[in-house]
Formats: structure tokens, sequence, C-alpha cells
């Protein structure tokens, strides 16, 4: 073999090794996720808002004493988020994340007094949560849970009239979910999650002063998909 055809063979390979290593870089994902992000989120809220009739002596104010209105509905959600991340091992990570939506889902019900109905809505939710999660290559699986802060809104309406009886104060609960995120590259990442907030239980407020008791509950869950700028 001459010294220009050996020459040639090895500029060969070596061009050959370089594309190689090349497109092994560029194709290896760098799946470091330790970082911050902020992120945008909409989806699909469903709303469970439920009040009971009652009184002491057994009366009810507009339908008969224990009579329940579940007030449940679908809307969309919309919202942003924001968090921190640690790659604590190359498929372990936790994290924590705040978020901010609002859900449309409202329902009504009507009672046995003409013209007066009972109505509830999601309305806004937001939540500070620990993440835990499995990296797998780009991909990310992950359990939320934490503090949940919201205005689920229960009213009774009386058509001509101011309305008797409301709930709508800032109330604290739970909130636990589960999803999954990708990352699309090192400074954006897709989502889809499902989050179940749970406000408890609560008195809607007599606004009349007569005496009328109305025990309400409000809880909603959220499937929403989201993309996150991370920094």
């Amino acid at each position: 073999m001459t010294f220009r055809t050996k020459l040639l063979s090895s500029a060969c390979l070596i061009a050959l090794s370089t594309g190689a290593v090349q497109a092994q870089g560029l194709s290896a994902p760098n799946t470091g996720w330790t970082g911050g992000y902020v992120g945008g989120l909409i989806g699909v809220g469903f709303g469970s808002n439920r009040m009971q009739e009652d009184i002491s002596g057994g009366l009810g104010a507009f339908s008969p004493a224990g009579t329940v209105y579940r007030l449940s509905g679908t809307g969309a959600v919309f919202g942003a988020y924001l968090g921190y991340n640690w790659q604590v091992s190359p498929t372990g990570l936790v994290g924590i994340e705040a978020d901010l939506t609002y859900n449309t889902a409202s329902g009504s019900a009507g009672t046995f007094s003409f013209g007066v109905t009972a109505n509830g809505k999601s309305q806004f939710a937001g939540s500070l949560r620990a993440r835990a999660g499995l990296v797998v290559d780009r991909a990310l699986f992950y359990v939320t849970g934490g503090l949940a802060l919201g205005n689920p809104s229960i009213t009774i309406d009386q058509a001509g009239f101011p309305s008797p009886a409301r709930q709508d104060s800032l109330r604290a609960g739970f909130v636990v979910g589960l999803g999954t995120e990708y990352m699309v590259s090192q400074a954006w990442t897709v989502r889809f999650e499902g989050l179940y907030y749970d406000f408890g239980s609560f008195r809607v407020t007599d606004l009349t002063n007569t005496g009328y008791i109305f025990p309400g509950r409000a809880s909603q869950f959220q499937a929403r998909v989201g993309a996150s700028y991370r920094f």
C-alpha cells in the first residue's frame, strides 16, 4: 500500500470517526433537570360543589331540610406556574412548584321555591406543591402534592332580589396529582398532568340573618397541558 493510499485511508477513517462522535453528541440527550422554570397551561376543569338545606327545628329555607344541591360542571382551565428542580441522581428528581389557575366550571340546581336557584363556580385555585419524579432519558414521570388555596363560590340567587346566601371567600385545602414532562430541548419542556384540589367543608353564609344553615363542600379536578421555559 502506497503512502498516498495510507494517507487517504487515514483521512477517511478520521472523518468517519468525527462524524460518528458528532452524531452521537447530537442524539444523546443532556437530561440534566436541575434549575428553575416558568410556564403556562391550559386544560379542562371539572368542578364539584354542593350545598345542603338545613335549619334548627327541621325546616329548610327554599327546599325541605336535608335537600342536597349538586352544583357540578365542566369548563376551561388556564393559568401559569413556576418552580425549581433538583436532580438528585441519574434517575431521581425532587422539586417545588407554585401555580395559579382559573377554572370556568360552574353548575346550578333549582330549589322548591319559584325563581330561586343554587349556583356553584370553581373560579381561582392556586397551590404550593412538592414534586418527586423518575427521570427516564428525556422524560420525567412525577407525583405532586401540597397546599391549595381557592375561592370556590356557592350562592343562592333570587330573581330581582339580593342573594340570600353566599360563600366565595378564600379557602385553604390540599392538592394531589401526577404527570409526565418531556424535555424538548435544554430550554423548553412540555407536560401533561392531572391535579385534584379539595377545599373541604364549610358553611355558606346566611345573608338574611334568620338562622338558616347551609353546609357546603367544594373540590375540583384539572386535566391540563403546559409548556415551560428553563433557566
